[in-house]
């Protein structure tokens, strides 16, 4: 239970300790201070038994380092790490909001996401012990702000995490119509007949090996009726990859059913999108397919014809995201969007190249460019721009059709490229989150498995006035 109050809750306390810059404490606390080996240094953690001279048994004190140095996400990473490490030690504690500034949103939310923990599917459930948390802060709203956005990626975090048998194509689409009459967002289910009549072949081509529907979910807020600006979230939601005709290698497989990450975050950010209400035209379009081998799979070789008009030579059923990407964009441009950004976990390449460190962004545009890095680098997301040149289109060259899917080389950039020449001259953005599908390890404030990352950095660019 998350609490915020004025006042002392529980026997342990949690504070904030700069190396050169010092914080206004109570003075029982002050004085236990003394006896502290704590530096301050950045995420430092030190426990200091009171023995009965302080209100509380126990003072945790976590480090923010240098003051020249701090910034909201010292913060987020501090008390995420120190919650990530003590959640399953302790059972209470209050933490002391003794900033000279709101800093609540950053403790709403990095505790929301320190917090979760994907609990499988267990005949018994292991609860985290740390089940009461009191914030001693003046400034609840930021902080009850904070938390419910926390609870909003922690939604695509589980979707994320569990498996495909139950995350079904039409798993999700439950999921985003529940969210859409929560919040009141319109919404449009096109299903697998509809996509039929559209003529959506790129999505249709992926399912054909699946006895799981494919559909495309739409989700629409209108934030300012007065502006023409409409931007455009594409979410890859395959929610199980084997790689179709092209099939993926046995080792490792099971980690496929992380290929819809870049769905479930679209679908979470619409969650965040309903409650915090920015002045903002905003959409989510999110293809759910999976990507399966069969006798009605299609084949390398085949050409389809996308939603575009324009067809496609099937070199890798492998190369399946675009496939369903590329129907997506075209009607999000039908829809008006003029900002199209798609997020996916697309290539083994870009993870190749960049790891779990830096996001890959691939755009046609320098101000997309910008203020996506920008928006990244305020919640310590690192993206880092590949080059676009006109010349990687050429290896999608092909006799049989207007291009093909896969070329022999720069795989990532190429499948951008592929990408940008539906979107055409619309200002576009992928994001390629394929380093990022699951954490083996805790980090920063997320546990091990999907952190959903790079959400808090597209809501940041979403929201920003």
């Amino acid at each position: 239970m998350i609490e915020i109050s004025n006042s002392k809750r529980y026997s342990n306390i949690l504070i904030f300790k700069f190396q050169n810059y010092d914080l206004n404490y109570p003075e029982d606390i002050k004085q236990i201070l003394s006896f502290s080996k704590n530096s301050g240094t950045y995420k430092e953690t030190e426990c200091i038994n009171t023995l009965g001279k302080c209100s509380y048994d126990n003072i945790y004190i976590v480090g923010l380092g240098l003051t020249e140095e701090y910034n909201n996400s010292k913060l987020f990473n501090g008390l995420g790490n120190f919650i990530l490490n003590f959640k399953n030690k302790i059972k209470n504690i209050d933490i002391l909001d003794n900033f000279t500034e709101d800093v609540g949103y950053t403790l709403g939310e990095s505790i929301a996401l320190s917090l979760y923990k994907y609990e499988g599917i267990k005949s018994k459930k292991d609860p985290i012990k740390l089940s009461n948390i009191n914030l001693i802060s003046d400034f609840e709203s930021s902080i009850t702000k904070g938390y419910e956005v926390g609870t909003s990626i922690n939604l695509s975090r589980n979707l994320s995490n569990m498996p495909s048998n139950i995350v079904t194509p039409k798993y999700l689409v439950t999921t985003s119509q529940s969210i859409a009459k929560k919040h009141n967002l319109d919404i449009q289910i096109i299903d697998k007949f509809k996509l039929e009549q559209m003529g959506m072949g790129g999505i249709l081509s992926v399912a054909k090996g699946s006895t799981n529907d494919p559909s495309l979910i739409v989700m629409q807020y209108l934030g300012d009726k007065d502006s023409k600006d409409i931007f455009a979230i594409v979410g890859k939601g395959v929610t199980f990859d084997a790689g179709g005709i092209t099939l993926k290698p046995g080792k490792g497989m099971e980690k496929m059913i992380y290929d819809m990450v870049g769905g479930s975050i679209a679908i979470g950010l619409m969650d965040a999108i309903g409650k915090i209400k920015p002045n903002k035209n905003i959409m989510a379009l999110i293809p759910v397919v999976e990507n399966m081998p069969s006798s009605k799979s299609f084949k390398p070789g085949d050409v389809i014809t996308t939603y575009s008009g324009k067809t496609v030579e099937i070199i890798s059923t492998d190369a399946e995201g675009r496939m369903v990407l590329c129907d997506a964009i075209t009607y999000a441009k039908e829809l008006g969007a003029n900002f199209i950004i798609d997020v996916a976990t697309l290539t083994g390449s870009c993870a190749n190249f960049l790891g779990d460190t830096n996001l890959g962004l691939f755009t046609n545009s320098n101000e997309l460019a910008f203020t996506l890095t920008k928006s990244g680098r305020e919640v310590d997301e690192n993206l880092w721009r590949f080059p676009s040149n006109e010349e990687y289109l050429h290896q999608l060259k092909t006799p049989n059709a207007d291009i093909k899917n896969s070329g022999t080389n720069c795989g990532a950039i190429v499948a951008s490229k592929f990408l940008e020449y539906f979107a055409e001259d619309v200002a576009f953005a992928h994001i390629d989150i394929a380093g990022f599908m699951s954490n083996t390890k805790t980090t920063g404030a997320y546990d091990k498995g999907s952190t959903c990352i790079p959400f808090r950095t597209l809501l940041n660019f979403l929201t920003k006035e």
